[in-house]
């Protein structure tokens, strides 16, 4: 798997607390199986090239961490979405998820920011896939799931995290995101699964379970699993345009079952944790 939003570096933000804290988080994600990841700290602002450089050096100095754990790690940053970060970013900021064009925003909790959908367009305009982190935590998605799927069709990806399908958040949260996934399939809306881990507490602890209700609940869902944790970020990390869940999971059916080969050469069916790419 591949975790494109998390906390992960240490004494940075609101994440992970201390050096030993990362490497515990890190041995549990390499447990659950994941092989590469992009921390994101939080940016409530324009990229500092004095935080960069903090940030910069405190992942060198876990890079041997995961490294041992068989995981490659990657820099993004989380932004909360402004109506001036599309310029920003067009002005050089490096501030997008491991080089590529794809753009980590979130938004506040309580309420709906009247600039969001320009800002989400301005970010398309210039070349960039926003990915909206965690919608089913924001109180106005829960009351109008709308809110999100519209954003999705019109190409923002939705990040959900894996927790929230097992309680994690409470039940509220837990509903809005079941619900936020099965709306996503069924309008060709692209869904990303991450951790959104800052510690190695109960987020990361209650990541498995949420995966394997999506795995035991929804149509066809250890396929759906697949395409959220592996595909989906594998593409946006190479700029590739991502296919919709239902387009993807035919595309693959009609070449497992004649055992054609896939875009990899490979001719055998892909694995849980083989990337698509």
């Amino acid at each position: 798997m591949i975790d494109l939003h998390l906390h992960v570096l240490p004494e940075i933000d609101d994440g992970s607390s201390s050096l030993e804290m990362t490497a515990s988080m890190l041995a549990r994600l390499a447990e659950m199986g994941v092989t590469r990841l992009v921390t994101t700290p939080h940016l409530m602002e324009p990229l500092n090239p004095d935080y960069h450089r903090l940030v910069q050096s405190t992942l060198e100095t876990i890079r041997p961490i995961a490294t041992g754990h068989g995981i490659d790690l990657d820099l993004g940053y989380e932004h909360v979405l402004v109506p001036g970060l599309a310029a920003r970013l067009q002005s050089g900021e490096q501030s997008t998820l491991a080089g590529s064009s794809a753009v980590l925003v979130e938004l506040p909790f309580v309420g709906w920011p009247q600039h969001t959908e320009s800002s989400l367009f301005a970010l398309r305009v210039a070349g960039y896939v926003p990915i909206l982190a965690h919608p089913e935590r924001y109180i106005e998605v829960q009351k109008s799931p709308e809110l999100a799927i519209v954003a999705g069709e019109q190409g923002a990806v939705l990040q959900l995290t894996s927790g929230s399908f097992a309680g994690v958040y409470g039940k509220a949260v837990e509903r809005s995101a079941r619900k936020l996934l099965d709306l996503a399939i069924d309008r060709d809306v692209v869904v990303v699964l991450a951790s959104d881990a800052h510690s190695d507490g109960q987020r990361l602890a209650r990541m498995p379970a949420g995966i394997k209700w999506i795995g035991s609940h929804m149509s066809r869902g250890n396929t759906l699993v697949e395409w959220a944790s592996i595909v989906v970020p594998t593409l946006l990390l190479q700029n590739t345009p991502v296919p919709p869940f239902d387009l993807w999971a035919e595309t693959m059916s009609s070449k497992r079952s004649t055992g054609k080969k896939d875009p990899r050469g490979d001719s055998r069916p892909p694995r849980w944790r083989r990337p698509f790419g």
